[in-house]
């Protein structure tokens, strides 16, 4: 695996973790490539703008943060890449967990960067 790719790739993918969790929903619609497919609870769908609102979701959590965020870009080309979040654990503003993530992203490689065109995601609360 060509690692100067590999390192576009993580980068991309700090950046949309960093966007997530500031809360910035029109920097991560500059992220993707739209059409977005979401893969889901059993279905898969496609969207337009980003599935949701990171504001509106952490506000419903009460979620402060995300740590210990595991993350490897396990397959990259000159054209797409695969990365996967084995596990994160989302928190409140005092540290307790809410629940652990775990995630798989495909992204493309356009003139303006690495996009994010797939994802899917696994939410499992803190018992």
């Amino acid at each position: 695996m060509d690692e100067r790719l590999k390192d576009e790739v993580l980068t991309a993918f700090a950046a949309y973790l960093a966007a997530f969790l500031a809360r910035d929903k029109p920097a991560l619609d500059e992220m993707m490539q739209y059409p977005l497919t979401y893969i889901g609870d059993g279905a898969s769908r496609q969207f337009d703008s980003f599935p949701f609102d990171p504001a509106k979701m952490m506000a419903a959590k009460q979620m402060h943060t995300t740590i210990d965020a595991d993350y490897e870009a396990v397959m990259v080309t000159g054209k797409k890449a695969h990365v996967v979040l084995r596990s994160a654990t989302r928190v409140r503003k005092d540290g307790s967990p809410i629940e652990t993530v775990s995630g798989f992203y495909a992204l493309t490689r356009t003139e303006s960067g690495w996009k994010f065109f797939a994802l899917s995601d696994i939410t499992i609360p803190v018992a």
